[in-house]
């Protein structure tokens, strides 16, 4: 039975204080009380200039004020107020609403005791910046009561939204207590890599001594960014991205250009989120396809999502499990809990063979790491054991927790790809039949499978380093682009086509324990040790369509229903209802998952395909570094 809401008298008295604190320690403060209907004066701070838009709505004043429903407290009228930034300096802020202690002390009941404090616990709300999109409501206490933060330009102005309402989960228990509220704007000089973008609510890129931030133009000039500005916005689809130098020892300027021979590695950082469940996966057979695809909703931050949260659960993180999390849901993506980390900076490229002057001399069996180059215009490393391919990531930088891509790492950049930050669309298959990495076809395929001949509706083409063919063009052609997760430069490259990749995906169900990885030959007590397990993910499956084995947030079997089509070389093939990719799953004989597919796919191509290998070399399989830094 639906709790029978409880009147309560709450008086909430907004104050608003903006502190610029600069880093030579001088502080600066203002405090003004804003009653219902006052005029607020324009607050001026160092230049900030701060306006109340609407104190005769007095809408963060909770009178007489009850416990509701998140669709009830949408409804109410916002608190608004805009920030203006009127310096010639960057400066990064954060905005609170916190309990103003001295107005709580000064207030008694009539019999004369103290007023009893109202705990933010059982206060929820939502915040919209400018013309965006409100976030999804969350508990005040989460976070320090931050519920934004960013970066205000030179000149820039910023026009803050927040509704604030009482949790329909509060009890009588709160029945005559007190909340006396303040709004805090704080903020720093901004001087080093403190630009912050609101929507990503702390998710921002983590660099550390071996990562140089970069922005990259529409021709591949790559510069050093200025991490004072606006260097990144998922709101505009623009990914952060940073590289590994060669020589570590050169110092660029802001607003330099890097040049690609002293460029080792590209990598693009994806930030961490939760996803809205439109599918829980529950499929274990073939049955038909229909055409599934869908944007998936995305929210940015680095609060895990919980069951007590309403429209929110835990996430399972376990192969089959749904846990508590039902359809609609947001659930923290898996990918962001191994780690201690704010996100992830995954490959830019599929890893190429540094020095490889010819795609058969980039086929070593090897695990040196220093041959790893994470570059466009190269040949895909390939031809090495699944082992080979781990120990190499790992060694590559350990301080930055350099590591061999998870299948549930893979699935994480699909998911943002088919986002309203990423390109939502079906990513261009890279069809150079050379392996060389970020090259696009010119056309979308229309075919599957047609064992590498170049055809009407699947055409693949071989051709020289950066140089364009008819059918497929390189990285620095901007018609390439089709081929990146966000449809520009900043995006991430050979999620479809090119190699097929593995991914550190393995079923428990294995024939052998590894397979045929050579894995425990490197790491005897890879499969034993808890240590390594957040290096990969874990399945239980037996057939290749035990789909429901999935993990939420791997980007399998979500994608269902699945069923069959025949491709051009007249074979069945199993498909997904996301854009017909091809889809099987690990089992028994063939432990490893691959993601992708190759060259050779045509339509069964994309970042939504996946299949099964034993874990052994392959010339047709290659595999992507992952970077989990934390602060």
């Amino acid at each position: 039975m639906k709790r029978k809401k409880k009147l309560l008298f709450i008086i909430l008295i907004v104050v608003l204080m903006c502190s610029i604190v600069f880093l030579i320690g001088r502080s600066f403060g203002f405090f003004k009380y804003i009653k219902k209907g006052e005029t607020v004066n324009v607050i001026t701070i160092n230049g900030i200039e701060t306006e109340i838009l609407n104190p005769e709505n007095d809408a963060l004043n909770l009178e007489n004020a009850y416990p509701m429903t998140d669709r009830e407290g949408l409804a109410l009228t916002p608190f608004e107020f805009r920030m203006t930034n009127t310096s010639n300096r960057s400066l990064s802020y954060s905005i609170q609403i916190e309990m103003d202690d001295e107005k709580l002390d000064a207030c008694t009941l009539e019999d004369g005791t103290k007023c009893p404090e109202l705990s933010p616990t059982y206060l929820k709300y939502v915040y919209k910046k400018n013309d965006g999109t409100y976030t999804e409501p969350r508990n005040l206490a989460s976070n320090s009561n931050i519920i934004a933060s960013g970066v205000i330009t030179e000149k820039e102005t910023i026009t803050s939204s927040i509704i604030l309402w009482i949790d329909e989960k509060a009890g009588n228990e709160i029945m005559n207590h007190y909340f006396y509220g303040k709004i805090v704007i704080t903020g720093a000089l901004n001087t080093s890599s403190n630009y912050q973008e609101a929507i990503l609510n702390g998710a921002d890129p983590v660099l550390t001594n071996n990562l140089i931030p970069v922005q990259i133009a529409e021709d591949g000039t790559v510069t050093k960014a200025n991490t004072n500005l606006e260097w990144y916005s998922y709101e505009k689809k623009n990914w952060a991205n940073a590289v590994v130098l060669k020589d570590e020892g050169i110092t660029y300027q802001n607003g330099e250009t890097i040049p690609e021979d002293n460029i080792e590695s590209y990598f693009v950082w994806i930030p961490k989120y939760s996803y809205q469940l439109w599918d829980l996966g529950n499929y274990d057979s073939l049955t038909s396809m229909e055409s599934k695809e869908q944007t998936i909703h995305i929210k940015f931050g680095l609060m895990n999502t919980s069951d007590s949260n309403t429209g929110e659960c835990t996430t399972p993180g376990v192969a089959g499990s749904s846990g508590s999390c039902q359809v609609g849901d947001y659930m923290t993506h898996p990918a962001f809990l191994a780690f201690d980390s704010n996100g992830l900076w995954v490959g830019k490229f599929e890893t190429g063979y540094d020095g490889a002057t010819s795609t058969s001399g980039a086929q070593v069996n090897s695990s040196d790491s220093s041959k790893i180059i994470i570059k466009p215009n190269v040949y895909s490393w390939r031809s090495l054991t699944v082992g080979n391919m781990f120990s190499a990531s790992y060694n590559y930088i350990r301080s930055d927790e350099s590591h061999m891509m998870k299948n549930t790492e893979w699935g994480a950049v699909a998911y943002l790809q088919h986002s309203q930050y990423g390109s939502a669309a079906s990513v261009r298959i890279n069809n150079n039949s050379n392996f060389i990495t970020g090259y696009a076809g010119t056309t979308e395929p229309t075919l599957g499978y047609n064992s590498g001949i170049s055809v009407e509706g699947n055409r693949v083409e071989l051709t020289s380093l950066g140089v364009d063919g008819t059918y497929t063009v390189n990285y620095l052609n901007t018609l390439s682009n089709v081929a990146s997760t966000t449809g520009n430069k900043s995006g991430i490259y050979d999620m479809s086509g090119g190699t097929g990749e593995y991914v550190m995906g393995y079923t428990t169900g294995a024939s052998t324990i590894g397979g045929n990885s050579g894995i425990t030959t490197l790491y005897p007590d890879f499969f034993i040790n808890s240590s390594w397990e957040k290096y990969y993910d874990e399945y239980s499956s037996n057939i290749n369509t035990d789909y429901h084995n999935r993990i939420l947030g791997d980007a399998t079997g979500e994608m269902g229903p699945f069923g069959t089509q025949v491709d051009p070389d007249s074979t069945t093939r199993y498909k997904s209802s996301w854009y017909g990719d091809y889809t099987y799953f690990v089992y028994s004989s063939n432990p490893w998952f691959i993601r992708g597919s190759d060259w050779r796919h045509g339509t069964d191509a994309g970042d939504f395909a996946f299949a099964y290998h034993t874990g052994t070399t392959d010339v047709y399989t290659s595999f992507r570094v992952v970077l989990a830094p934390t602060k």
